[in-house]
This record gives C-alpha cells, structure tokens and sequence, in this order.
C-alpha cells in the first residue's frame, strides 16, 4: 500500500464552538513508531469527548486540555480501518488487515497512528461505519454494568438516556451481561428503536414526568445506568432496590464545574442513603472489552446504531449536533 506525505485532517488550535473552529487542512502523514501502526481511517465516531477537547469546557478540565490552547489538534478516539504500514517491534497486524480500536485523538483524519495493542480485527460483518462506534461508548455501558454496576444475571436495569451512543449500547449490553428485566428511558423519537433493541419497558419522558411515573410505582431496579443526569440523587435512591447500584456516566453540559459538584456528592449521598454508588464514571480502554464487543457485534448480539454521516468537512457540524444532546445512535466522520 502506497501511503501518501500528506492527508486531509479535521483541525483546531483554538477553544470555541466546534462549527467556528474546526477546519480541514492538508497536514502530513504522521509516522508509526515502536508499537504503533498507521491506519487508513475509512470512518471515526463522534464521541462528547471530542466535544470537550474542542470547546475546552468544563473549565475545571483545562489542566488536562490545556489551559490556554489545545494540547490536542485532531479530535477522534474511536475509529475503523485499514492497516496501511506497521511501527518497529509489531507483531499480530500486516498491511491491508481490517481493523477497529482507540486512538489517542486524531482519528478525524485520512490516516490515524494508533497503538497496535489497542486495536482489533473488524468483524466482516460489520461496515466500516459500524464497526467505528465500538470504542468509547460501548466500553462505556459494558464497564459501567459490569463493573461499576455490577451487573448480576436475572437483575433488573434502569436506563435513564437509552437514546445516542452510550444509551443505545447500555440496553444490549445489559441484556448480554443476563439482565433479567431492562427499562428504558428515552423521547417518543426513539422509544420503537428502543424496544427493538431488546428493552422490557419504555418510559417516553416527553409524555409524562418519567421520574415522578418510576418513583409513585414503587418498582425499583438494582442497577440505574444514569446516562443523563438530571434527576436529583434522592430520585435516584428511591428507584434503587436493597443493595441497588447507581452509576452516572454523563451529566449536563457547563461552563465552569459540572459534573464536578455531582461527582463529589455520589458517594456521599448514596454513602448515608438507600443504595451505592459508583459515582460519575469514564471508561478506560481495554483491548479485551473491545474483543467481547466487536464479538458480539460481529454476531449479532448487539447492534451499533448509526445516526448521521458526515463527511469531513461537516467533522464541526458533526461535534455542534454532538453537544446538543439529541442523538439517536452514533454518529460517524466519514474521511
């Protein structure tokens, strides 16, 4: 395979609203070093990651951002592929061998490096644009259920946000781990998607007041999957079983703190409260999380649910409707 010296990249080398700072420029190829691989990206997922490296907020993340401009240039954490050249000491990957994985950013790109431990073989079943959502989100639902929740066979899940990426992955996943019973909350848009996807129940929370519906019911569930982060904690614990679990994974966009105040007030709460905590939570890459997902994927146990494409050029549209809170599925920057 014939690699090019230069590619096209969505870029930013300033903070601000994603539609007014990202633009694509011819940039040069980067090289693979010891452990590395080069990726010909056939499509990248849209992660609010990507929407925090952009618009640098919250605030109290600059440290790790960068406190007056980008330490990162490319956004892009989940992307899919072709091998296209192979780093010194790797072994397992060869030119031409398809592939989906992490990335430490740059994945908005016509080449991506990535390190070769990071990524694994695409199922053929799979398009491109499929298999590029299995990162982030996915390993989002798995670790927060399995682990953080700890998700037992026969239990039963709540699923506060079962719409976007993460939401969308949280009700097959919580049905792969053996959950016995999955309710979903979601907006009329996606409350078919939703039962489709294997949920039990559906509370369309445009409808009615979904928090008050699941409190005066009197049902509780021993894992809430919070993907929202709206409801006040003493909601969330009356909704808890004995023993039940509470795991935020995201919470409303700010400025300056959030999820800072609520992050902090979890495990207290929950501490002196009915249930547990986890408190607010972000995934960690594991190579054997994505097997088990690219695995079920491939099969048919769980499947990725695309939203939009959008061409690269559109990559700052793309992180604006990001931001926005209002995805059906996963959405994808197509190189």
């Amino acid at each position: 395979m014939t690699v090019p010296t230069h590619m096209r990249a969505a870029t930013y080398h300033r903070y601000g609203r994603p539609e007014e700072v990202v633009s694509v420029r011819d940039v040069p190829v980067p090289e693979p070093g010891p452990g590395e691989v080069l990726v010909e990206v056939r499509a990248a997922s849209v992660n609010a990651l990507d929407w925090h490296f952009v618009t640098g907020l919250p605030m109290f993340a600059r440290p790790t951002l960068g406190l007056r401009r980008p330490k990162r240039t490319v956004p892009g954490a989940d992307v899919s592929g072709v091998v296209a050249a192979v780093g010194p000491d790797v072994t397992g990957w060869g030119v031409g061998d398809e592939v989906l994985g992490e990335v430490h950013g740059g994945g908005f790109a016509e080449y991506v490096v990535a390190p070769a431990d990071w990524l694994v073989a695409k199922p053929a079943s799979l398009s491109f644009e499929q298999a590029a959502t299995i990162g982030v989100a996915a390993e989002t639902a798995i670790q927060g259920l399995r682990d953080w929740g700890s998700l037992r066979e026969g239990e039963s899940v709540l699923v506060n946000g079962a719409s976007g990426g993460v939401g969308t992955f949280a009700v097959q996943v919580a049905k792969a781990l053996g959950a016995g019973h999955v309710t979903a909350v979601c907006s009329t848009l996606n409350v078919e998607n939703a039962l489709k996807l294997g949920a039990d129940r559906v509370v369309d929370y445009t409808r009615e007041d979904a928090a008050r519906l699941l409190t005066s019911s009197g049902t509780t569930y021993d894992v809430l999957f919070d993907n929202a982060g709206v409801w006040p904690l003493r909601t969330c614990s009356r909704m808890l079983a004995e023993g039940g679990r509470y795991v935020m994974v995201t919470s409303p966009k700010s400025r300056w703190l959030r999820p800072l105040p609520r992050m902090l007030a979890n495990p207290l709460y929950f501490a002196i409260g009915h249930g547990t905590s986890a408190g607010f939570k972000v995934a960690s890459h594991s190579t054997p999380d994505l097997e088990q997902l690219a695995g079920w994927a491939g099969s048919g146990v769980i499947t990725p649910v695309l939203d939009r494409r959008y061409d690269l050029e559109d990559a700052g549209e793309a992180l604006r409707a990001q931001g926005e809170f209002h995805a059906r599925g996963k959405s994808v920057v197509v190189p």
